[in-house]
């Protein structure tokens, strides 16, 4: 089965399908806040590019997403394992190119599962709308992508609900150094802009934190020399950090889409 046809199975399914470029995790299209691609756009982004990677927009659905210590250098399994009892049910779950494991859910309706860098050691929630996972029969440098179970995609556990919906506490002390941690719902704008200046992102993630973020700091109206330096500060602290050439495109699109509004 080639990858078009993977590609529209998915699509059937109910996912959101994104192209990515073969044996990487970069999408070849603009993403962000793009309805789902149709029938006849995957068919075309396929037939030009008919070794693509296949990626879901996490858009009804979310991953808890476990790293190895080998890959990441931090042993999710061992965080996962450390999680209450029942807090987590069989569900659809696939083994990742780096060997971690990603566990799909299906986003409750009457949940708000946010996106979560470190929700445990080792263990991220990736739930934004704008946010992708690459999935079978997707492949990178690192290996495949495969499915390990034959089961559907079900919804959390009210607990594992309760867990996510508790991670961020109003006020927190770091355990390891002492500092004094304020939520995100507690700060002002300006001050959660200066935390993702050094929050960096994982690979798979860095080019949508990057657009996001460079989108914010336009917004301030700084100088374009200041907003060049700061997204190349923030790029510095991702996971591994994007080349020059990727985030000089990535400010440039956002310019020229903040340009357009005045035309």
């Amino acid at each position: 089965m080639d990858m078009l046809t993977h590609a529209l199975n998915y699509a059937s399914s109910g996912y959101s399908v994104l192209p990515i470029k073969a044996n990487s995790k970069t999408p070849l299209i603009v993403y962000s806040n793009r309805p789902p691609l149709t029938k006849t756009e995957i068919e075309e982004y396929w037939t030009k590019y008919p070794n693509a990677n296949i990626a879901l927009k996490t858009t009804d659905f979310f991953v808890m997403d476990i790293d190895t210590k080998e890959a990441h250098g931090t042993d999710g399994m061992k965080s996962y394992k450390r999680l209450p009892k029942g807090a987590v049910i069989p569900t659809q779950t696939q083994r990742t190119a780096s060997g971690g494991l990603q566990l799909f859910y299906r986003k409750p309706k009457n949940a708000d599962i946010k996106q979560i860098i470190g929700f445990k050691p080792g263990i991220d929630i990736k739930a934004h709308e704008n946010n992708y996972v690459l999935v079978p029969p997707s492949r990178t440098s690192k290996g495949k992508y495969e499915w390990i179970t034959g089961l559907k995609i079900v919804e959390p556990t009210p607990l594992l609900i309760e867990l996510i919906s508790n991670n961020h506490h109003p006020q927190q002390i770091n355990a390891q150094n002492g500092t004094y941690q304020c939520s995100i719902e507690h700060k002002k704008w300006t001050g959660a802009l200066l935390d993702k200046l050094v929050e960096g992102a994982p690979e798979g993630q860095r080019n949508d934190f990057l657009t996001r973020l460079c989108g914010q700091l336009l917004y301030t109206k700084a100088d374009d020399r200041t907003v060049w330096e700061l997204l190349n500060f923030a790029n510095n602290h991702n996971q591994p950090p994007l080349g020059q050439q990727e985030v000089r495109k990535i400010m440039t699109s956002i310019l020229k889409r903040e340009l357009s509004k005045y035309e």
